[in-house]
């Protein structure tokens, strides 16, 4: 059985079956197309349906390579928001 046909609007969310095989270029997109300039961690695993504790790790990797930027939030939880880089840039 084929999967279904998908169409190219940039709000769609790929099916993934692990958080690294969730392209880059997609969770920049649906960060930008949040509701909020910044989102949470459960905000992103939710979306892309993916362990918390997995997108956490996805997450870190880009705030290493300077894609997104992170503050933890009274210990409870991290706020994510792409770099003044990515968002000035078409990533």
């Amino acid at each position: 059985m084929d999967p279904p046909e998908r169409s190219d609007e940039s709000t769609e969310i790929p099916d993934c079956t692990s958080e690294s095989a969730i392209p880059t270029t997609a969770i920049v997109d649906a960060i930008r197309h949040a509701p909020e300039p910044v989102v949470n961690t459960g905000y992103l695993a939710e979306r892309f349906d993916v362990p918390l504790g997995a997108m956490y790790a996805r997450l870190e990797s880009l705030t290493d390579a300077g894609v997104l930027e992170h503050m933890e939030v009274r210990q409870r939880g991290h706020l994510w928001w792409q770099s003044l880089a990515t968002e000035l840039d078409e990533f």
